[in-house]
């Protein structure tokens, strides 16, 4: 039995509307409407379940009509004081009494290693030779390169240079992207004390021009001078007028097979570094030509992007790489045999099977007599019904370990066989799906224009460490030694003799 699971009538809809045709549509093919909250246990197929859902559904809308009323007059409560709601901008705190803005006084430490420690003004430095690097400090001098008309990727690659750090919302410093300046560049009026009633990445320089907001500029709540931020609000709008209509073009329009699990090596070293995954960045394609890093990745690689037709070349050599030899077939053959399961193993499997899927049935029979005889009422029934028809299905899906194995190698082998055979005459959709459905991820270094690492799906574990056991058997035989050495978890670059 299919079935819909929710807490609450709540999770699901807030109309009354919705709630209704939910009813009809899931009357209509047959599947169950269930709560999870063991307090409601409603049969919705009834009148008196279908009165309950419409009557909560009431409710519920009414209840989140009346919160959205209540937290928009209370913004425009803040807003009509002259106080600024959700997150302040970069470099700046709320003033507990006032609620105006004013400097943060928090800040990063750079440590002699390259890695950041959080920690606020005063505090003792955390090491010997600690470099303090504010957080206000940070937006002020990101605001002050773009006024000079410094591009966004120019200062973000700038200020990491220099060992500035930016906060995320988790309150930890990371590195500083294009995105962190583009934020930082958005809200200069913010931090002129100006309450929009957009937010600043709505406020096209262009459709919005500045004159009419600098004239609303606050100089006794701004945190930066009014002439500054005039200067860095002139100089958005003059880049926005300069920049040309096909720009704005969305990048992803055009599809790149190998976007989307392709990741920078460098950008994963610094990841590994500073323990912190996010800092992880994948290559995009432009163009329909490059896969490219991320603007002001900062991770260190001197080249920012590799020609498509080179990196897919490599790639293409990879999946060669796995490939099995006409001669190399038995012997994987050989090896998948000792998954398969023995003949004792798959008998008593069956064995038990059998037993629990007849106890379950009895069960059920028994849930039907005791509800015929009226010892147990309508949703109690249903309730034991539905137990036995899941553990039911559960037996009949399950296989042995082994065959689970064999089934993963066989898959693994097809479509390894299918992505080599039919790679170079594939689309670029076709070839991106393929890829996704075998890899995990994969590592280019762009300086060196190599893979340097990659991981299959973790179905496809077992057959990469078949597949890594034959390749150093074929190692030892073969007197010409190749730049890759596989794992039984990953691909490894040694150096050829």
């Amino acid at each position: 039995m299919i079935a819909l699971v929710a807490n609450d009538l709540a999770r699901l809809h807030r109309k009354g509307w919705r709630v209704g045709d939910l009813l009809d549509y899931v009357e209509q093919r047959g599947i169950r409407l269930v709560l999870a909250d063991p307090r409601r246990h409603i049969d919705f197929s009834s009148p008196y379940g279908r009165m309950f859902a419409q009557l909560s559904a009431i409710f519920d809308e009414w209840y989140a009509t009346d919160i959205s009323e209540r937290w928009k007059s209370s913004i425009a409560h803040r807003k009509a004081k002259g106080i600024t709601v959700s997150l302040p901008p970069f470099g700046t705190k709320r003033d507990k009494q006032t609620g105006f803005l004013v400097s943060s006084d928090e800040g990063a430490w750079l440590m002699p290693d390259g890695t950041w420690v959080a920690g606020k003004i005063g505090e003792t430095a955390p090491a010997e030779g600690a470099i303090w690097r504010g957080y206000f400090q940070c937006a002020e001098r990101i605001l002050t390169l773009y006024a000079d008309e410094t591009g966004r990727e120019s200062i973000s690659r700038r200020l990491q240079e220099e060992g500035w750090a930016f906060r995320d919302r988790q309150g930890q410093p990371v590195p500083i992207e294009v995105d962190d300046v583009r934020r930082v560049t958005s809200n200069w009026a913010e931090y002129g004390g100006y309450v929009s009633e957009k937010r600043a990445r709505e406020r096209h320089p262009v459709e919005y021009p500045p004159d009419k907001i600098i004239a609303k500029l606050n100089p006794e709540r701004a945190v930066f001078d009014i002439d500054f931020l005039a200067q860095v609000a002139r100089s958005r709008q003059k880049r926005a007028v300069r920049k040309h209509p096909t720009d704005s073009v969305n990048r992803n329009a055009v599809i790149t097979p190998l976007s989307g699990i392709t990741y920078c090596a460098h950008c994963e070293h610094l990841a590994l570094k500073h323990n912190n995954p996010r800092l992880r960045s994948r290559l995009w394609g432009r163009a329909g030509k490059y896969y490219r890093h991320k603007p002001g990745g900062g991770c260190g690689c001197s080249t920012t992007q590799v020609l498509r037709e080179v990196y897919e070349a490599d790639f293409f050599k990879l999946i060669r790489l796995l490939e099995l030899k006409p001669d190399e077939l038995d012997k994987l053959l050989l090896l998948a045999t000792e998954v398969e399961p023995t003949a004792a193993e798959q008998e008593g499997l069956e064995t038990k099977k059998a037993k629990a899927i007849a106890l379950c049935n009895w069960r059920i029979q028994a849930a039907i007599d005791l509800y015929c005889d009226g010892r147990i009422d309508r949703p109690e029934y249903l309730r034991r019904v539905e137990r036995n028809e899941r553990e039911i299905a559960s037996w009949q899906s399950r296989t042995t370990e082994r065959e689970k194995l064999a089934m993963e190698l066989t898959m693994c082998i097809h479509a390894i066989e299918t992505m080599t055979r039919l790679w170079e005459v594939s689309s670029d959709e076709d070839k991106q799906g393929r890829a996704r459905h075998l890899f995990e991820y994969v590592t280019y270094d762009l300086d060196r224009k190599q893979i340097t690492d990659f991981r299959l799906k973790a179905w496809a574990d077992q057959f990469l460490v078949l597949r890594a056991a034959l390749y150093a058997e074929d190692t030892k035989n073969d007197h010409q030694v190749d730049d890759r050495r596989m794992t039984p978890t990953r691909l490894e670059l040694v150096s050829s003799p």
